[in-house]
């Protein structure tokens, strides 16, 4: 066990404090309310890269007896050792971390335990696409690839001309910067607006959280609001989040990554682009190589191959929900089993109805900002699912102590 003088040093401030004091400056307004302008926690910003690199040492650590016993022989020749480390000794692994670092470093933060979910989410998926033989092309090529790949927190960029991973260059560095400081002001600014009407913009009936919202109030515009606006700062905080972590791999490989999170809540054209190729990429990638592609090879269809993605990608974030929220006693209800089912049958419609020419020609007509806006509306009526207890349990809140906000309080 790491001696807890060290624990203490690295992790003895814990991130619980009044918002408030971590202000830049403050100024009234009127005689009754104080407003101020915080900045990040510098103990939150101590502690992510030592996190941050405990999952990529964690990932690296895997890369070689995948390489040696997965990659390099085909799926149809894994053998009972392949099998045996991969079940039994990766996939446990990968689970098991974050828990044994939470309880190593007696971490508390909400945000920085969701820092521990990149080797359990990416690296899981790895793992399991490395067993069957669905590693891409050129990471599979030879073992500096394959470690570059593996070690990354999201996508390594690899150059397709010399197939290997591509270097960065100050170009890439400042316009990574820009991106990062861009989605640092965005979210900081529609979390401070948010923060004041505790997370939910417009008044509703039932709680944020339950299961008992009426047809009526699905499909309610305050209701869709609320959720689209939830939907909106986590996609922001993860393309903000997503940029940094990988600037930091970066740094240390000398590497350029992929974009995790494109613009799905403004781009989207249909609920397969929304999670195929807008919303968190390296997820897409790691379900369809290590779930999607699996299953649809050994059942030979390609609709239990989806679900099969939707199921593990529920049960992935159950797991998740479990683990970050271990100290506020969030209870199992498997909300985001209906969520992903939901979105799986939506995506089973697009691929019914999509392909009918009727459908197409009113498609082709409509202009793509509305497009949108009705593959939105789609999923925010069940969008509280997900995002609900996250707003009772307090990871929004946790995520403020990494923003620069503008806070009002009455005196």
């Amino acid at each position: 066990m790491m001696d807890r003088g060290i624990v203490e040093i690295l992790f003895g401030q814990k991130i619980d404090y009044d918002l408030l004091n971590d202000t830049l400056f403050e100024f009234p307004v009127g005689t009754t309310t104080r407003c101020a302008i915080t900045h990040p926690s510098i103990h939150f910003f101590n502690q992510l890269p030592l996190l941050v690199g405990i999952q990529t040492l964690m990932s690296a650590l895997l890369a070689f007896p995948l390489y040696k016993l997965n990659v390099q022989i085909t799926k149809k020749k894994n053998g009972v050792l392949s099998a045996v480390f991969t079940f039994l000794i990766a996939l446990p692994a990968a689970c098991y971390e974050p828990i044994y670092i939470i309880r190593l470093f007696d971490i508390h933060h909400i945000g920085l335990r969701m820092v521990l979910m990149t080797f359990p989410l990416i690296g899981g998926l790895r793992v399991l696409e490395s067993y069957f033989g669905f590693v891409p092309a050129i990471p599979a090529k030879n073992w500096n690839n394959y470690f570059a790949y593996m070690s990354c927190p999201f996508i390594v960029k690899f150059d397709e001309h010399k197939q290997e991973p591509k270097r960065v260059s100050l170009q890439y560095f400042q316009q990574q910067l820009q991106i990062a400081g861009t989605y640092f002001i965005y979210t900081g600014l529609l979390m401070s607006l948010l923060w004041h009407y505790d997370w939910e913009l417009f008044e509703v009936e039932s709680n944020v959280n339950s299961f008992d919202h009426s047809l009526r109030e699905l499909i309610s515009w305050k209701h869709l609001m609320n959720n689209y606006f939830m939907a909106l700062i986590l996609s922001l905080g993860l393309k903000q989040s997503t940029v940094g972590v990988s600037l930091l791999y970066s740094l240390v490989f000398g590497y350029e990554t992929e974009d995790v999170v494109l613009s799905p809540m403004t781009k989207s054209q249909s609920p397969s682009e929304f999670w195929g190729r807008q919303w968190n990429v390296a997820v897409h990638l790691g379900l369809k190589n290590g779930v999607f592609k699996p299953i649809r090879y050994l059942t030979n269809s390609k609709l239990m191959g989806v679900l099969a993605a939707f199921v593990v990608s529920g049960i992935i974030h159950e797991y998740v929900n479990l683990v970050i929220f271990s100290r506020t006693g969030i209870e199992f209800k498997w909300k985001y089993m209906i969520f992903f089912g939901y979105n799986a049958c939506l995506l089973f419609a697009e691929h019914t109805f999509g392909s009918i020419e009727i459908v197409q020609n009113i498609v082709s007509k409509l202009p793509k900002p509305l497009i949108t806006a009705l593959v939105l509306c789609t999923a925010l009526p069940v969008a509280h699912l997900f995002t609900g207890d996250w707003i009772v349990h307090g990871y929004f809140d946790a995520v403020m102590y990494a923003e620069p906000t503008i806070l009002c309080r009455s005196l």
